[in-house]
């Protein structure tokens, strides 16, 4: 009996360890299936995982290359930013220094245009000179050819201009009257240089001659006045030799 109990008792020891190694093998089953899901769902997520990784990849290059596209405009941008830069500084230069060079000329261009004014004053001034110049020539021409003609009269010109009369002398017809005048363009006045014989009133007539610029006048009057000096000589030269009258 005791062995039957004891064989008893072992084997439901045995059934109970079996029991225990079935709920074990049914605990490790159960894990094992809860693994081999987790290591599904593990493997799927993975594969989501590294197509999402792929996806971020090519994202990431695509804004690497985005990124070296905007680096490399922008420095390009910078470069023709600098260039430009440099290109405006340059012009900005030039417009200054053709300022300058445009105020010179215009500074330059109204000194020429008053240094223009000047001459035509100065040579409206030499015109109307030559103007007058020429009157006084024709005024002496005209002089000369007349006493030419009429009383035996002839000029030379030398320092100035000598005026040379005869047939002034009834007793010598040849003897010579003159007077040496000059006559200045600078002030437009007439310097008595000889007179011979001299007349006390030559120097009233040269101021009377630098008034009205009348030479033929002047002229006519100085032979005047040598004809009064010449009768005069001759009355006192009579009056020498006959003083008695006779």
């Amino acid at each position: 009996m005791n062995q039957r109990a004891e064989k008893f008792k072992q084997a439901a020891e045995s059934c109970k360890q079996l029991e225990a190694i079935e709920r074990n093998i049914d605990l490790w089953k159960n894990c094992v299936f809860h693994s081999l899901k987790r290591s599904e769902a593990t493997a799927g997520d993975i594969a989501d995982y590294q197509e999402k990784v792929g996806g971020l990849e090519d994202r990431l290059k695509l804004l690497q290359d985005t990124y070296l596209h905007t680096k490399t405009v922008k420095e390009t941008k910078h470069e023709q930013w600098l260039s430009n830069s440099e290109a405006l500084s340059s012009a900005k230069c030039r417009t200054k220094n053709l300022k300058g060079m445009i105020q010179v000329l215009s500074e330059r261009r109204r000194e020429r245009e008053d240094i223009i004014s000047e001459q035509s004053s100065a040579l409206a001034v030499l015109q109307e000179r030559s103007k007058t110049d020429l009157q006084l020539i024709r005024g002496q021409q005209e002089a000369v050819a007349w006493y030419n003609r009429v009383l035996g009269f002839r000029i030379e010109a030398g320092h100035g201009i000598k005026f040379i009369f005869v047939n002034i002398d009834l007793a010598f017809p040849d003897r010579e009257f003159s007077f040496t005048i000059r006559h200045s363009r600078r002030n437009d006045h007439y310097t008595l240089l000889d007179c011979d014989p001299y007349l006390e009133s030559s120097r009233e007539l040269l101021d009377e001659l630098n008034q009205t610029n009348d030479l033929f006048k002047f002229v006519r009057v100085m032979r005047e006045m040598f004809q009064k000096l010449s009768l005069k000589e001759l009355t006192t030269y009579s009056q020498n030799t006959n003083p008695n009258g006779f």
